[in-house]
């Protein structure tokens, strides 16, 4: 039962990750032999399960997914969740479990996630989240959003009461984004791996599962394999980030003044939408500026300049090895909302100091650094 729940298909995937010989771990779940103490609770830690469960007299029931898996063709899943993958789900799940067991009636200053009418049109769907997150675009210029546009829709959906955090040693070629909806404080979770402008694509396109009550786990690659769900999410992120009405406009101004599609032109554009130049590449796709054959070469054209650049920023960025303080990385991760509400129950006396030291899972020391970060948000 508690090997079912992971995604260890067979003892010997445990195996390797515990060095527990495959044979002993069937001796155990056959009941013919027992482990020692410390065995089973490396099982349960691995397995993500309490030590207690093992003594339980009646297995129990197993919990259905929270989402539904969308990395498919023709409805049928055709990538494997690794264990990291997984673990990292259970970590977000975990930490709302834990702060709702905080949150009362006296925290709740968020309004609930609105619910659009099906009827409505991907323009005028688009028109509404807009409002309802307060952004409006085209940006005046990259300051607008400090440089970094995943950083601002992030502390803008937090401000809705959607607790958004990131996931790590994960392959994006497995996932980008994840959404599961809860009439109180619905996750996102989007991949840390992943470029900061093509994060917050899958941000916004996590923002319509939300809003379409629709949990998703996705890879956000615009397949055409994709079901419908994901197209939609697709094209309703793409409106909300570059409205057609004004995406156009500036799409026009860029190539009358440049007369061309090329990295100047296309990062101008990105630029006022805090965008990725690919996604820039799609919209004009979408709203007609170029046909598919020149959509596809334009990609391609630029994806293997893009290789070749990034090449030589990660390596300049591996040679000046820039030292990012363990609480900055910290509220990258998990959040500023959970982080703040979790801190919050202790400055209402709800938990001690150590309990909340507990719950965030970080050592005293960091936590006045991480109470100013969250306090300035």
């Amino acid at each position: 039962w508690a090997r079912s729940t992971t995604p260890f298909e067979t003892t010997k995937d445990v195996q390797e990750k515990t060095n527990i010989a495959a044979s002993k771990i069937d001796a155990w779940e056959t009941g013919e032999e027992y482990p020692s103490i410390t065995e089973a609770k490396k099982l349960a830690n691995l397995y993500k399960l309490p030590f207690a469960s093992f003594f339980l007299s009646v297995v129990p029931e197993k919990e259905p997914r929270p989402y539904t898996d969308r990395r498919t063709r023709k409805g049928t899943i055709y990538r494997e969740t690794s264990y990291e993958l997984w673990s990292e789900i259970g970590r977000i799940i975990g930490n709302r479990e834990k702060m709702m067991e905080l949150v009362d009636e006296e925290d709740d200053f968020f309004e609930s996630i609105p619910k659009f009418e099906e009827s409505m049109g991907v323009e005028e769907l688009g028109n509404a989240i807009r409002e309802y997150i307060g952004v409006k675009l085209p940006f005046k210029n990259k300051s607008a959003y400090n440089q970094k546009s995943f950083n601002f829709y992030r502390s803008v959906l937090e401000s809705k009461g959607i607790l958004v955090s990131q996931v790590s040693g994960v392959s994006i070629d497995e996932m980008k984004g994840i959404s599961i909806f809860y009439d109180e404080y619905p996750i996102i979770a989007i991949n840390n791996k992943d470029y900061e402008r093509a994060k917050t694509f899958s941000l916004i396109h996590e923002l319509a599962h939300i809003i379409r009550r629709s949990s998703s786990l996705c890879l956000i690659d615009f397949d055409e394999r994709n079901d419908d769900e994901e197209k939609l999410c697709d094209r309703i992120a793409a409106e909300v980030l570059m409205p057609k009405d004004s995406f156009t406009e500036i799409a026009k101004l860029e190539i009358n003044h440049l007369g061309e599609w090329d990295d100047e032109s296309l990062t101008s554009v990105a630029d006022r939408f805090g965008v990725s130049v690919f996604a820039v590449i799609r919209r004009l796709f979408e709203t007609g500026f170029i046909d598919r054959n020149y959509y596809i070469s334009l990609y391609d054209e630029i994806s293997e300049e893009f290789k070749e650049n990034q090449a030589e920023i990660d390596a300049y960025n591996e040679g000046r090895r820039l030292i990012v303080p363990y609480y900055a990385k910290y509220l990258n991760k998990e959040g500023y909302l959970y982080t703040k509400t979790i801190m919050n129950s202790y400055f209402k006396g709800k938990i001690s100091y150590g309990e909340m030291c507990l719950t965030l899972g970080v050592g005293s020391e960091h936590i006045n650094k991480m109470e100013r970060a969250v306090i300035f948000v």
